[in-house]
């Protein structure tokens, strides 16, 4: 990190909020950033891999990539859910490349095959080679799920997501999405540094620009505050709105919402990848998979209560909220490809954070401190 930035940079990084600024360009055009936070933050930190629903019964799994780790995240026989290495431990080659149902998993390279909690089972025409060791299997990695979410970790060390979470579920857990399921999603490419997708992401500053007409006069970015811990790594911004919410409008808020959350919409963060919205309804996901410093998937799920989908056979109600995110999504794609132009300009330095922007200062306060820990 030293060579990448600057102490002042740095310095203007970790000044209170009232005295704050971005990060500075490097942190986003470089590779040997993006390097840096693979290995200080993708490889150490709960990267959320998938909902529950995704893999209902055993045997159901979904291939994943944190970065360069291909992963297998599977249900098992005893509908626990287990996280592993999706390479082979013989010669490197991937044992599974998208979705679906398995007894066992198979090398297609030599047809090693291994059982769902990533145990070896056979290694063909072996026969002559001293006895593998115990440990030849698919590497198991730490997992836990929240709220209907799959988190996994790399690192066997890492503390327990839920101990970090604690003071989250006191703010989003009313809202029930546990309780909900994917009604449908809609896939992105995104070329551009991913820390600029989340910040974006968490501020309603922008709705007087890209949202002027299909935000700002809902959710004025005057009314917007924010809360988190940047201890634990999560912000929340609050959006409360001006129309009301009740039981008779076309989509009636979740049993169980205050007054107040029945009237706001939230945009929620746990660093490094994980966002989400939440309206008084439903739920939208967005599902980061960085790749590299410039370039980013990015898939958005709609996210509706098991009661509203049950009735919804056709797969209506699952377009409409699309269609509704899509469009909201699309006026934001502009203001992440411009930023990521400018980044790359000679004259670019590090800017001045609203107050408006305080969920950007908390995410940068738990970047900085994760990229100079080794220091």
């Amino acid at each position: 990190m030293s060579a990448q930035l600057t102490e002042v940079e740095i310095d203007r990084i970790r000044a209170p909020l009232e005295q704050g600024w971005t990060l500075p360009p490097s942190a986003y055009t470089s590779p040997e950033v993006f390097c840096e936070e693979t290995r200080e933050i993708f490889y150490k930190e709960w990267i959320c891999v998938a909902r529950e629903e995704q893999i209902p019964e055993p045997g159901d799994y979904r291939a994943v990539q944190v970065v360069e780790q291909p992963l297998i995240v599977v249900r098992q026989t005893d509908g626990s859910i287990r996280a592993m290495s999706a390479i082979c431990p013989h010669r490197g080659m991937p044992v599974v490349g998208s979705h679906g149902w398995a007894q066992h998993f198979y090398c297609p390279y030599h047809l090693w095959k291994f059982a769902l909690d990533g145990a070896l089972v056979s290694a063909p025409l072996m026969d002559g080679v001293d006895e593998l060791p115990k440990d030849c299997r698919l590497p198991a990695v730490q997992v836990e799920t929240w709220q209907g979410f799959i988190f996994a970790n790399l690192d066997s060390d890492a503390p327990s997501l839920r101990e970090r979470l604690s003071g989250l579920d006191e703010q989003v857990g009313a809202y029930d999405m546990g309780g909900m399921r994917i009604a449908g999603s809609v896939d992105y490419d995104c070329p551009w540094n991913w820390k600029l997708l989340i910040e974006n992401f968490m501020e309603a500053y922008h709705h007087i620009g890209p949202h002027n007409v299909s935000l700002q006069g809902i959710y004025p970015a005057k009314q917007s505050y924010v809360s988190g811990s940047v201890a634990h790594g999560w912000s929340v911004l609050h959006m409360p709105g001006i129309e009301s919410h009740g039981e008779d409008s076309l989509l009636p808020p979740r049993p169980g919402l205050s007054e107040t959350q029945a009237n706001q919409s939230l945009a929620s963060v746990i660093m490094p990848t994980f966002c989400w919205i939440n309206t008084p309804a439903i739920a939208f996901w967005y599902e980061l998979k960085p790749s590299g410093h410039d370039e980013m998937k990015l898939t958005i799920h709609a996210l509706a209560p098991v009661e509203m989908l049950e009735g919804d056979t056709d797969g209506v109600a699952g377009q409409m909220l699309l269609e509704v995110i899509r469009g909201i999504h699309e006026e934001d794609i502009p203001v992440n490809q411009g930023p990521w132009k400018g980044m790359h300009a000679p004259l670019t330095t590090q800017g001045r954070l609203s107050h408006l922007e305080e969920s950007i200062w908390q995410i940068n306060q738990w970047w900085a401190e994760r990229m100079t820990a080794s220091e």
